[in-house]
């Protein structure tokens, strides 16, 4: 058994380099400048690096291995296009051993791919239909409220998060660099693009953790609250969501800045504390929120009378799946189960599906609950489209009228349509 699963491992990795330099061959072309070529040394791959750099990468490239230190590779072009490889192989001092996965981690290379496209299919998914809402809330000015305006600001921020996401997914080498950016130029890295990128990217998930979080004291001040109503200004409310955060990021920033071991600024280490802990304190308290405005709803259905009590409890199972997207009930969940993962991996996979899963998703979840279901915009999207109708009608009645008399509207229909070219004379009058 242990020879079959060698051999298995070996022509893994032997198709590993295969596709490597099938890559190469691919993107091969003339160039002025000398290059030492794309090569495979049986653990890593090596790409085109221009004479007299130093190409370097992530010593976890190879999905197929895994290194016993998080370091970094590197591999010396010489001045001739030749490699430089004085001891028969590239520099694996800051890896450590390599080991290959075990029939344990098996599990992952047969779920992470999966998992992967399902999250780019969610990314999508809440990228096109975040869009769709914010159109629809901008082109139909009854809608215009300081309620829909805040929603308008967590769907962008929604929508920034999810393009983010789903860019690095797509463009970087397993996550922790850009494929243009594995080499040293001058003797200097060249990842700043790559540390922008992610500094960007990390803004985005704090901005639209705080809107999240907007969004609930909003809503927490409007129930509670005598003094605000659905008509107070949120600019407050905006201002934070997006201002807020830049607090938390640049300082991490700076940090990242003075320690220069972490690659690309993508992996994990102690300055990411900065990022996690306050997305941490706002779940927790949009969990807090989530719980309150719940009671509170509840302690108003117990106060009304019997036969109005089938109403009102489906207003509350609607508001309360409303609020399951907004105030972090997933993600408390998430945590939870976060500390009982390490010990069963069929679990994990469990549990990354659902993280992964939801955050992808969470935009699509949000253009549902605050735009496509609500009962408002769809009253309004049906006028609208009532009165586009009985404006086609009537024009076409009239066009034809001395040989359809028939289909001539009748005194009510002319005051609906009479209604609907006043009502949208006035919202073109208002812009």
């Amino acid at each position: 058994m242990e020879s079959n699963e060698q051999w298995n491992h070996t022509d893994l990795l032997k198709e590993w380099g295969r596709k490597c330099l099938k890559n190469a061959q691919l993107k091969n072309r003339t160039e002025k400048f000398k290059f030492c070529p794309t090569v495979y040394d049986g653990i890593l791959c090596w790409k085109k690096t221009k004479a007299g750099d130093i190409a370097v990468q992530s010593c976890f490239s190879n999905e197929l291995l895994r290194p016993s230190l998080a370091g970094f590779a590197s591999l010396p072009c010489g001045t001739n296009g030749k490699w430089y490889t004085p001891n028969g192989t590239a520099n694996y001092t800051q890896c450590g051993k390599f080991y290959v996965y075990n029939n344990d981690k098996h599990i992952y290379s047969q779920w992470l791919p999966i998992l992967q496209k399902c999250t780019h299919i969610g990314y999508t998914i809440s990228i096109v239909s975040l869009i769709f809402a914010l159109i629809i809330f901008i082109y139909l000015k009854r809608l215009h409220c300081a309620r829909n305006y805040l929603h308008m600001h967590l769907f962008i921020s929604s929508i920034m998060r999810s393009l983010m996401s789903l860019v690095k997914d797509v463009l970087f080498v397993n996550g922790t660099s850009l494929f243009t950016e594995t080499s040293y130029m001058n003797g200097e890295l060249t990842i700043w693009f790559c540390k922008v990128f992610i500094s960007l990217r990390q803004y985005f998930i704090l901005t639209n953790y705080m809107m999240l979080l907007m969004e609930g004291i909003y809503l927490h001040n409007l129930i509670f609250l005598k003094l605000f109503s659905d008509k107070t200004s949120v600019k407050i409310y905006v201002l934070t969501g997006w201002v807020l955060p830049i607090s938390f990021v640049v300082p991490w920033v700076v940090l990242r800045t003075t320690n220069k071991s972490g690659f690309c600024w993508t992996m994990m280490d102690k300055t990411s504390l900065l990022l996690e802990i306050p997305i941490g304190i706002i779940v927790i308290i949009n969990f807090i929120l989530f719980i309150l405005i719940v009671r509170i709803l509840c302690l108003k259905l117990n106060s009304i009378f019997v036969q109005q009590r089938k109403v009102k409890y489906r207003k509350l199972v609607k508001a309360t799946l409303i609020l399951l997207p907004l105030f972090g009930v997933p993600y408390t969940i998430s945590v939870i189960m976060y500390f009982y993962v390490s010990k069963d991996k069929t679990l994990e996979i469990v549990w990354l599906f659902f993280d992964q899963g939801f955050t992808a998703f969470q935009g699509f979840l949000a253009a549902l609950a605050y735009c496509l279901f609500n009962s408002d915009v769809q009253s309004e999207i049906k006028r609208r489209y009532h009165c586009l109708l009985d404006k086609k009608e009537l024009k076409r009645s009239r066009t034809i009228s001395h040989t359809l008399q028939s289909f001539v509207p009748n005194g009510d229909d002319l005051t609906e349509i009479q209604q609907c070219t006043i009502e949208n004379g006035k919202q073109e009058t208002k812009l």
